[in-house]
């Protein structure tokens, strides 16, 4: 696992969200995942994966900058402010938020254990 590895999965996955391929997202985020919106609400991969399904979260457009990537052992851990234009249950949003992601890497593969995001202040 190398900060670049990871720079191109966070890639894939902001992709995935905005087009809503939950196949992707199926193949990133992990079974334990933990994905604490700016908002509070906490869901399951299960949960997010529905809601991304389902449209309760319809990402139109993903910025991310300050984008820091550091890792440990087997775990990457990338900050960055983020800039989302979505609808949420049909209404539409902005989020400007500060974000954890965290991935972890069992065997070869990598993928989504925890994501934390916070409104910017």
């Amino acid at each position: 696992m190398d900060a670049n590895q990871i720079r191109k999965l966070e890639e894939q996955r902001y992709r995935a969200m905005v087009s809503g391929d939950l196949n992707v997202l199926e193949q990133l985020l992990d079974e334990a995942l933990t994905y604490t919106h700016s908002s509070g609400v906490v869901d399951t991969k299960a949960s997010y994966i529905a809601g991304v399904r389902d449209k309760v979260w319809e990402y139109k457009h993903i910025l991310r900058d300050n984008e820091r990537v550091v890792i440990r052992a087997n775990c990457a851990l990338v900050f960055c402010r983020l800039r989302i234009d979505l609808l949420v249950r049909g209404a539409a949003r902005k989020v400007d938020s500060n974000a954890l992601v965290v991935w972890v890497e069992n065997g070869e593969q990598c993928r989504v254990l925890a994501v934390h995001s916070s409104p910017a202040s």
